[in-house]
């Protein structure tokens, strides 16, 4: 019983901990900015590319074209 709840909770903190070091899509947003989660969701969604598929770029402003 104890191995089967020891088990159980060595698998659930292995899933936790894989999502929270996901990969960063952008080499210009550094793992401890405060917009790292957000911006690697966003990516992760598909809702956000990035310049040149590499660069976030986020001091940059966007065009009406972008935001549409």
């Amino acid at each position: 019983m104890k191995k089967q709840v020891v088990c159980t909770l060595a698998a659930a903190l292995a899933v936790t901990s894989l999502s929270a070091f996901a990969a960063n899509p952008f080499v210009d947003v550094p793992s401890d900015s405060w917009a790292y989660q957000s911006v690697v969701e966003l990516a992760d969604a598909g809702i956000i590319q990035g310049v040149d598929g590499q660069y976030f770029q986020g001091h940059r402003s966007i065009t009406r074209y972008e935001a549409a």
